[in-house]
């Protein structure tokens, strides 16, 4: 229930781009609660001032802390200066931290950002809660990226955040793209003694329904507290609003924390360049009209090249979610972007619908595509043989085919046909992804054994 209030209440259409956005997160400090915030200045809200063939714009942060009588507890003030030029860039923002801490209570974070150039101001409240006692977990942190920082190391940026020997580049409003599709997050336990923790984490869309759920991960944590430092990869999610829930501990000790963030869609940003650049949008591309069920079949043989975890995201994704996926799947794979074809992606889907054509079996609703064949398997990984031997039934023998690939490996297979009628199985090869029989001599005869190995 509580992943899907809050992700009724948030916003399902990213932050227009001249609005000022704040988050903070909160972190139990014994009898204070440390908060670290983030607001998000867009530039386009600024005006620029024109100095010979530069330029800058500047604006003014105001940060004021207050508690539930409306005293102010803290004030801070700072001015910053970006180039002219940002304030036309699509995009473009910088990220301002702040950071203070507060006893057990109610408070209010009142920033107001001020455009120098036109006076324009925009503000932002956001509620703040001081733990009264020790909670079993901080906020949620969700992140661009966590590294690991020497004493001497020092934050890069206002995204930047230090926990120990861990900078944290965060932001307000964060958002995803394919090209930076890896989410960060960071959150820290507190314990009374030392114990091994389990958690895992939930990917939830707008529905409230569970796209991706990462394994139970066990994590030490000693007397006083510990921390959870991880990533995932959420290539493929469709254009979005989510929420990522940590969940810490087991059974009724099972604390929750939630994250939102954003998922922007690689047309996006592809129009984006392309209006900064002067170039036309990107054509449509295969996957534009495809039904679901098709672009089912074109994600069904890509088992045969993925990494590994790169695919089972896949299942849980609307349609527009799977064609985003597919796109950035072959994205990923082209070898000259700058072409109109991804060469790659070309070439394996013609193989496809080669095997398709040469070794589909059986017949009806028992048929079997010949990509899922044997044959159809290695030639879709490696392409066509640079050499083949067949052979039909002789003697005591099944047909059997032997190939070969020698330009740019070594890798041989045997198939047999065990049926007599054109299904053959692959029984022997020096590929490590293939699984053949030890024993598979004792499949053919002697002579037929010579045959192959002097081929």
């Amino acid at each position: 229930m509580l992943l899907r209030t809050v992700l009724a209440g948030s916003p399902q259409q990213p932050a227009p781009e001249t609005r000022v956005v704040g988050e903070v997160t909160r972190f139990f400090r014994g009898d204070r609660t440390l908060v670290n915030g983030f607001v998000r200045v867009p530039h386009r809200m600024l005006s620029g001032v024109t100095l010979g063939l530069g330029g800058f714009a500047a604006y003014r942060v105001e940060l004021r802390v207050t508690d539930e009588h409306g005293t102010t507890l803290a004030r801070d003030s700072w001015t910053r200066r970006v180039p002219s030029g940002a304030t036309e860039t699509p995009g473009a923002e910088s990220v301002e931290p702040f950071t203070f801490a507060v006893a057990p209570g109610s408070y209010t974070v009142q920033i107001a950002v001020q455009d120098s150039g036109s006076g324009r101001r925009e503000t932002v409240d956001l509620p703040v809660t001081g733990f009264g006692v020790r909670p079993g977990a901080s906020d949620l942190l969700l992140a661009y990226g966590i590294r690991h920082a020497s004493a001497a190391d020092t934050a890069t940026g206002g995204e930047e955040l230090r926990k120990g020997d861990l900078l944290i580049a965060s932001a307000p409003d964060l958002a995803l793209t394919p090209d930076r599709s890896l989410l960060w997050y960071y959150c820290e336990v507190y314990r009374d003694s030392a114990a091994t923790v389990p958690w895992l984490v939930r990917v939830i869309g707008a529905e409230g329904r569970t796209l991706v759920t990462t394994p139970s991960t066990r994590s030490n944590v000693s007397a006083g507290g510990g921390r959870i430092a991880a990533s995932i990869d959420l290539s493929g999610l469709p254009p979005g609003t989510y929420a990522l829930a940590l969940a810490i501990g087991a059974g009724s000790d099972t604390v929750t924390r939630v994250g939102m963030f954003r998922m922007t869609g690689f047309e996006t940003e592809r129009r984006i360049a392309a209006a900064t650049s002067g170039e036309a949008s990107p054509p449509p591309d295969v996957f534009s009209d495809a039904s679901e069920a098709r672009l089912d079949s074109l994600f069904a043989p890509l088992v045969y090249i993925a990494e590994q975890n790169e695919l089972p995201v896949y299942a849980g994704l609307t349609v527009q979610g799977k064609l985003r996926f597919l796109r950035e799947f072959w994205r990923r794979r082209d070898p000259s972007p700058a072409t109109p074809a991804n060469e790659t992606e070309v070439a394996f889907y013609e193989r496809i619908k080669e095997a398709e054509r040469r070794w589909r079996e059986g017949g009806g609703g028992a048929s079997v595509p010949g990509w899922r064949t044997d044959r159809g398997r290695v030639l879709i990984r490696y392409g066509e043989p640079d050499d083949v031997r067949r052979e039909p039934q002789s003697g005591p023998d099944r047909p059997w085919e032997a190939w070969k690939y020698t330009r740019e490996r070594n890798l041989r297979f045997v198939f047999l046909d065990f049926t007599r009628l054109g299904n053959y199985s692959l029984v022997y090869s020096n590929d490590r992804l293939e699984r053949t029989p030890q024993d598979w001599s004792r499949l053919l005869s002697p002579d037929a054994l010579r045959e192959i190995s002097s081929f």
